[in-house]
């Protein structure tokens, strides 16, 4: 109850780009993220951010370089 059945897989459009930037940070083999957590670099970035938003934006920029 409460659900129907489609013939093709449906992605909600607002979701498609935060979903691809997410697979894009992780390892596709092992799930883990491509950052260097012990980079002091990268760890000081992340520590002083609040925002998610803006933490995601520089999790993925750090992975996909």
């Amino acid at each position: 109850f409460g659900h129907i059945e489609l013939a093709r897989p449906v992605f909600h459009p607002g979701f498609i780009v935060k979903v691809k930037k997410i697979l894009e940070s992780i390892c596709v083999n092992c799930g883990k993220l491509k950052a260097d957590i012990s980079d002091p670099n990268f760890a000081d970035k992340i520590r002083h951010v609040r925002d998610l938003k803006t933490r995601m934006a520089i999790v993925w920029n750090h992975c996909k370089s």
